[in-house]
């Protein structure tokens, strides 16, 4: 019987230890770390900057559909909506109304309510009594997205305001408060031209002429009084409150009360040309008339604006304007006389131009 000899070779005998998979170095690991980082760098601000973008043309698309609804007040009511009156609530308005009325009534978004398919809300309103009442808390702390912009991130949501701050109009603690992101234009002069009793109930001439805005405190103005043209006038603009939210550790008081949609007051409703666009970032005193009255928003470089023909504007920072006092934002040279009016002021710049809806001013798209 043969037996069969088996012969190991040294290259296929088994080996006693594992077999180690080859791995990254540690330099390598670096380098690949390196290479993600500078990736992630290039990628994030691009994504940054679509959000953004998309942000923006949300916000443009709300100032169109708040266009929209003023037209179509216009159609129905044969003027705009009024931008500042005083409330005939029996309550606030004194013997002879509106001369000794003590309060703002309602703003140009309430009035325009019933016409961006919040007519349910419009309607819910007690039309006879004061809006910051009581009777109508119910109203103020309803969400309509088209008052916020994207970018704005306080506006467009309740907030409760500072305690105590409604309690004479009837509303209990903890009362809350939906912010605007949007107001209309006053014009290059801010300045009350209501009757009031200390000039016998009547409006000087010099105040109403002044009055140079859409929407101010004469009456309703129509369409057809825009006489530099529906494509040159700005008729809203951008306001953010999430910037007087930054700056209340300055003075604590504007974030709460300033940026509310329902009344038509200046720091709520109405914003005015005399300051320069964000004047928060270009004004160097603390100046609460130039925070709070002056057009702003959350966007890099500048901010939207609706025209009177309906179109939306990206209003830059770098757009001309008169000069100002860097302490307080307001015009080089000017005053306010005794009864409130504004003298001495320097020649308007692109940005007064474009509030003004009758003063003559001819403005290309160029210029801004």
């Amino acid at each position: 019987m043969i037996k069969r000899l088996q012969v190991y070779s040294p290259m296929r005998r088994p080996s006693s230890h594992p077999s180690i998979a080859p791995g990254f170095t540690v330099i390598e690991l670096l380098v690949v770390i390196s290479i993600i980082s500078v990736l992630l760098g290039l990628l994030l601000p691009a994504v940054q900057s679509a959000r953004e973008a998309a942000r923006r043309a949300q916000c443009s698309n709300n100032l169109k559909q708040l266009g929209l609804a003023l037209h179509a007040y216009h159609d129905v009511f044969g003027a705009l909506p009024p931008g500042r009156i005083k409330s005939y609530d029996r309550r606030y308005s004194g013997p002879k109304p509106p001369c000794t009325s003590s309060i703002v009534d309602k703003s140009i978004e309430v009035f325009a309510l019933g016409f961006m398919e919040q007519a349910a809300l419009y309607n819910a309103v007690n039309q006879d009594l004061a809006i910051i009442g009581g009777e109508n808390s119910t109203a103020h702390a309803v969400v309509v997205p088209i008052f916020a912009c994207p970018s704005d991130p306080t506006s467009g949501r309740p907030r409760e305001l500072n305690a105590g701050a409604l309690a004479r109009y009837g509303v209990a603690d903890p009362a809350r408060m939906v912010f605007t992101s949007y107001a209309g234009m006053i014009g290059s002069t801010p300045v009350l031209a209501q009757p009031l009793p200390n000039t016998n109930c009547v409006v000087p001439g010099l105040l109403i002429g002044q009055c140079n805005g859409v929407f101010n405190d004469l009456s309703p103005i129509r369409l057809a009084s825009v006489t530099d043209g529906l494509s040159n006038t700005v008729f809203m603009a951008e306001k953010a409150t999430t910037i007087l939210q930054a700056l209340n550790g300055l003075n604590p008081s504007l974030a709460p009360a300033h940026g509310w949609y329902i009344t038509g007051n200046w720091g709520d409703t109405l914003v005015t040309s005399l300051y320069p666009p964000n004047a928060c970032d270009r004004v160097a005193g603390v100046s609460t008339a130039a925070w709070t009255n002056s057009a702003s928003s959350m966007h890099p470089g500048g901010l939207n604006a609706l025209m009177g023909d309906g179109a939306v504007r990206f209003i830059k920072d770098s757009i001309e304007t008169w000069p100002f006092d860097p302490t307080s934002g307001d015009p080089k040279g000017a005053s306010q006389t005794a009864e409130g009016a504004w003298v001495n002021l320097p020649p308007p710049g692109v940005w007064q131009s474009l509030s003004t809806r009758s003063a003559g001013e001819v403005v290309g798209e160029d210029a801004y």
